[in-house]
């Protein structure tokens, strides 16, 4: 049974009675209201951080990130740790952290491997290096094509770059804009390259198949003992040519090479003396091949124009560009693969396209038919040691890939 209590209060002549259990609660309503209030401190981060670009150094830039009053010690604690001024490129980040709108710390990314920290601790501040652990994985995919060759290597999940890497192989055998078809089959035998378990790069790509209603092709990485280098194919001929066979990577043709074409503009028949590929604007334009640029500019209705010409009186035509590529100028050498436009639409053109012509002696020709000499084949003195490193390849591949379905013919 509960004890009440009960305690008689006089006060400006009235008469109170309080129970022993509301005095408790009165009590402490009465404390509580007494105490001081508690405030939490909390420290404001912020993080900012900027990609380097063309022409700026770490000065300016620490200026821009508002941190000049530590930008001499933050130079200064660089330069003791070796820090590269010299390489910091555009695409370099800079990660700058500040408590209270205080510098903290400091992160300088140069890439996976190369980053910096710079840390402020009881007012100096300190540099540290990441030393990440590095692991090469020797891998293979075996597979086939299912709409573009682009798509089906990424259902592998891997990145575009494996796919480029692997077109390049074989860029002066195959055009894999036209030449392949659903149900081709690929083969490649690669490295993998991973920090701290995350894959950041691929290495070499030892050896590389690609059987279709093109053809069937191999791609052997060798390296000879003067320190030339290539792929080769079983016969030690080099896949390169002296020209690519596409000057864009992964694209459709609208419009072959034709003597009796109508066109749609001018609204009559006349000859194509080129191919027409189709991509979005701004899609980056390659020279086929190593020569001299001849013209560069406005040519009637191939809009913007670059020519090219090339060893064993080639010329190459690359119409439509909405814009030129940077440096690019009349006399310019060239290299094969190098950037010199941009697909656009200018000129006589109904959409975005790339017009792209070949010509052999002054006279144009078809593109998916020139015959294009080959590069040097491996050196007779090293054929030996090349069909050894072939057979090698082979017996290895078949080794990886047990089980994995028809990959190589028996060696």
């Amino acid at each position: 049974m509960p004890i009440e209590i009960e305690y008689t209060m006089i006060g400006s002549g009235i008469l109170y009675k309080i129970r022993f259990s509301q005095l408790i609660i009165l009590f402490f309503l009465i404390a509580g209201c007494s105490r001081e209030p508690e405030f939490i401190i909390t420290t404001i981060v912020t993080e900012t951080k900027h990609v380097v670009e063309k022409g700026e150094n770490l000065e300016t830039i620490l200026d821009k990130l508002s941190v000049a009053d530590y930008r001499a010690d933050i130079i200064t604690a660089l330069h003791k740790a070796g820090f590269p001024f010299r390489k910091c490129l555009p695409g370099d980040t800079i990660s700058l952290v500040k408590e209270d709108s205080k510098f903290s710390h400091l992160t300088y990314r140069q890439n996976y491997q190369n980053i910096y920290y710079v840390k402020k601790e009881s007012g100096c501040l300190s540099v540290a290096m990441k030393y990440p652990y590095f692991d090469t994985m020797l891998t293979y995919i075996n597979g086939s094509v299912n709409s573009t060759l682009y798509e089906s290597m990424l259902a592998y999940d891997e990145t575009s770059q494996l796919v480029i890497r692997f077109a390049d192989v074989f860029a002066w055998e195959v055009d894999f804009f036209t030449d392949t078809q659903d149900g081709d089959s690929f083969f490649i035998y690669f490295d993998k390259i991973f920090c701290d378990s995350v894959l950041v790069d691929y290495g070499l790509i030892g050896f590389a198949r690609y059987k279709g209603a093109a053809g069937d092709f191999y791609g052997f990485y060798y390296c000879d003992p003067e320190g030339h280098d290539d792929y080769f194919n079983r016969d030690g001929q080099s896949l390169r040519k002296s020209l690519l066979r596409s000057p864009l990577r992964f694209s459709y043709i609208s419009s072959h090479y034709s003597k009796r074409r109508y066109h749609p503009i001018l609204k009559r028949w006349r000859p194509h003396h080129g191919l027409d590929y189709v991509a979005p604007i701004g899609t980056p334009i390659a020279t086929i091949g190593a020569g001299r640029v001849t013209f560069k500019g406005w040519k009637g209705g191939y809009g913007n124009l670059v020519e090219i010409r090339h060893a064993n009186n080639f010329r190459s035509r690359y119409g439509h560009l909405s814009r030129f590529a940077k440096g690019l100028y009349v006399g310019k050498r060239v290299k094969s693969g190098d950037l010199i436009g941009y697909l656009g639409s200018t000129g006589l053109s109904t959409g975005p396209h790339l017009h792209f012509e070949l010509h052999k002696n002054g006279v144009p020709i078809n593109p998916m038919r020139v015959d294009i000499p080959r590069a040097p084949s491996v050196n007779k003195k090293y054929m030996d040691a090349f069909i050894a490193h072939r057979d090698s390849v082979l017996n290895a591949v078949h080794k990886v890939a047990n089980g994995g379905g028809e990959v190589l013919p028996e060696t």
